[in-house]
């Protein structure tokens, strides 16, 4: 986890309040949305606006749970595979300096 001379990130707390705004990553999503269409059919999608879309679905995933919605979070008719799961998982917890076992242990204490 973080170290505790870390400052706190904005948009994350302990208290029990939610950890995003819906309004504000909604908007996001529509900005990063319209980035996206305004590319040239053969351009590279850059890899800052898969990082910005991957922030904010993440924060709004998370409201969603934290107020005590539990559904998958791919679709049925686009199932992703287990290896492209861990990838991910792994790139994330990683990103925000978590171990595997910090997750395991926090998912037993949640019921997560």
């Amino acid at each position: 986890m973080s170290s505790p001379e870390a400052p706190p990130q904005e948009g994350y707390g302990d208290a029990g309040d939610l950890l995003a705004d819906v309004g504000e990553e909604t908007a996001k999503l529509r900005d990063i949305a319209a980035r996206i269409v305004a590319l040239d059919e053969d351009a590279e999608l850059p890899d800052e606006v898969i990082q910005e879309a991957m922030t904010a679905l993440t924060r709004l995933y998370t409201v969603k749970f934290q107020v005590g919605e539990r559904w998958s979070p791919f679709t049925d008719s686009q199932m992703v595979p287990a290896t492209s799961v861990m990838i991910m998982t792994t790139a994330m917890c990683r990103a925000v300096n978590v171990e595997l076992f910090e997750l395991g242990m926090w998912q037993a204490w949640s019921g997560a």
